[in-house]
């Protein structure tokens, strides 16, 4: 199989775990850009990126098929859409638009260009997901749905001390919705589509950004409860309920390491099925796959879902 010779525009802390994966699932990683160079150059050695790009328009003028962006959440529209423009395929991290017109204008340029266009969301990829989608029948019409991404943000006290940084930055998007309760909607709309309400509330800081909150998903039978929080901590997990049942997915949602199934009248069950150790080899291997085939029909399949997700998080006032 041949390896896709892949450019990284960014330098934030999901930078190496993602430079890491990309080349474990067959991305070869020519260059590297981003907005702060000293620490493009020692990412670079690190992961024997053979060149450092001073400029975007250089990264993609490099001799890349893909760029994976990875830049702060405000910046991903105007990036991936000069990077389509240029001819080049892309890995958008999450979230990927900040609106659903900007996401829509981003499917319908790379359609133009016949590119592949990629939203890297690493759970609706896992084994695990697949397993707990599989059992979902058994546990009869489901109820209720909760997810729960809770965990103390590493730079919660310097925000609460007045450094500001990205995550906490309402400017550049940043706060508990779109770095992490994003998880849970992608789960919830996979299982369930477009829900008939969205409703959101949200504990907000001194700078007006969600430290923690709360999406209520109404649908037709059931009712879907999200929850994130980067002011605080809990062990966090899924939970699917349904008549006969339930399925419980324990740990972080952006992990899905362990589903537990309950059916009434019979012996509980435990699965394992993931492959790798690391929660992003799953996406970065199904995403290789639909390009070397040029299945570009699975491709928009899952892009249509990304589109949902960020129209339900433009419903999230």
């Amino acid at each position: 199989m041949r390896t896709i010779k892949t450019g990284i525009a960014g330098t934030g802390k999901i930078v190496p775990e993602s430079a890491a994966a990309l080349q474990e699932t067959g991305f070869d990683l020519l260059s590297i850009w981003g907005p702060h160079p000293e620490k493009a150059v020692p990412l670079a050695h690190r992961f024997g990126i053979p060149r450092v790009c001073d400029s975007f328009e250089a990264l993609l003028s490099s001799g890349i098929e893909f760029v994976y962006i990875a830049l702060v959440n405000s910046a991903h529209y105007e990036y991936a859409r000069r990077a389509l423009a240029a001819g080049v395929n892309v890995l958008l991290e999450k979230p990927f638009c900040s609106t659903p017109d900007q996401a829509a204008a981003l499917s319908d340029l790379a359609a133009e260009k016949g590119l592949y266009l990629f939203e890297t969301i690493s759970n609706i990829y896992q084994p695990s997901w697949a397993s707990a989608k599989e059992k979902l029948p058994g546990i009869g019409r489901v109820k209720l749905f909760q997810a729960d991404f809770s965990q103390y943000s590493s730079r919660y006290d310097d925000y609460l001390s007045g450094t500001v940084s990205a995550s906490f930055n309402p400017a550049c998007e940043g706060g508990a919705l779109r770095d992490l309760n994003v998880y849970n909607l992608h789960l919830a709309a996979d299982l369930f589509g477009r829900p008939e309400e969205v409703i959101f509330r949200a504990n907000r800081g001194y700078n007006g950004v969600d430290t923690s909150g709360t999406v209520l998903l109404r649908y037709p039978e059931l009712i879907a409860v999200c929850t994130a929080a980067k002011d605080s901590a809990n062990p966090s997990g899924v939970t699917i309920q349904g008549e006969n049942g339930w399925i419980r997915i324990g740990g972080m949602p952006n992990l899905l390491e362990k589903v537990e199934v309950s059916i009434r009248g019979k012996e509980r069950e435990s699965i394992a099925p993931n492959r790798f150790s690391s929660r992003l080899y799953h996406q970065f291997e199904t995403m290789r796959d639909i390009f070397l085939r040029r299945d570009a029909e699975a491709m928009r399949r899952q892009l249509s879902h990304t589109l949902l997700v960020t129209e339900i998080l433009g419903r999230c006032v």
